[in-house]
């Protein structure tokens, strides 16, 4: 695969949200992701005090990425969570897989 993308998404959650209630709403959300086209793989994350969340995405259009996440992603974030995401795109020109 050429020309990867890499989009790192990282949101704040509401105070006193537990990681099982992140997880939840991961596992909701976590279906809107499959068979989107350009899509390689998706990741979930949160940080071990569950005060930020956020996404890893493996792309192989960049068009595609940005469109999906401007108009899927980002609206998805703010109406879940109520906060505006932070998206990053990089370039991923090695990969390295075990």
């Amino acid at each position: 695969m050429d020309n990867l993308i890499t989009v790192v998404t990282r949101f704040q959650l509401p105070a006193g949200i537990t990681a099982a209630q992140i997880r939840a709403a991961f596992e909701e959300a976590a279906p809107k992701f499959r068979n989107v086209p350009g899509l390689v793989r998706k990741q979930f994350l949160h940080s071990k005090d569950c005060r930020t969340a956020g996404g890893v995405y493996l792309w192989n259009d960049e068009g595609a990425a940005r469109a999906f996440m401007n108009e899927r992603v980002a609206p998805m974030i703010r109406e879940k969570f109520h906060v505006d995401p932070v998206i990053e795109f990089y370039d991923s020109p090695v990969i390295g897989e075990n």
